[in-house]
């Protein structure tokens, strides 16, 4: 596989990172407004998720001198660019769902017995 596809999967990989960036679609957030927003997140998994992103250039990561500390995160350029492509994704969701029967839901959730 390679690299190009390997960078998309690495930054759309889980179900927490496509739901940061659809986070900061409306400008910056500091990480406390993003653990409140994205219900269930732990600190842990959202420090490592937002250390991808910024690592990644699809987040900025900005520190404010001041005490407390204060960081915001926000999209980068790179990341401004993600926002058609995942709203297409989300349309295509919404015209596309349907319910899993019981018998195709009852097989996903036996894989995870």
């Amino acid at each position: 596989m390679s690299k190009e596809k390997m960078y998309l999967l690495d930054v759309l990989k889980g179900k927490w990172r496509v739901l940061i960036i659809e986070a900061l679609f409306n400008g910056s957030k500091p990480f406390t407004d993003l653990q409140r927003e994205l219900k269930g997140i732990t600190a842990k998994v959202l420090t490592e998720n937002l250390y991808f992103l910024v690592r990644s250039g699809i987040l900025v990561k900005r520190s404010y001198p001041v005490f407390p500390p204060r960081v915001e995160y926000s999209l980068s350029d790179t990341g401004e660019k993600i926002k058609p492509i995942l709203n297409a994704i989300y349309a295509w969701s919404l015209e596309n769902y349907t319910p899993p029967t019981k018998e195709v839901a009852d097989e996903f959730y036996s894989v995870f017995k």
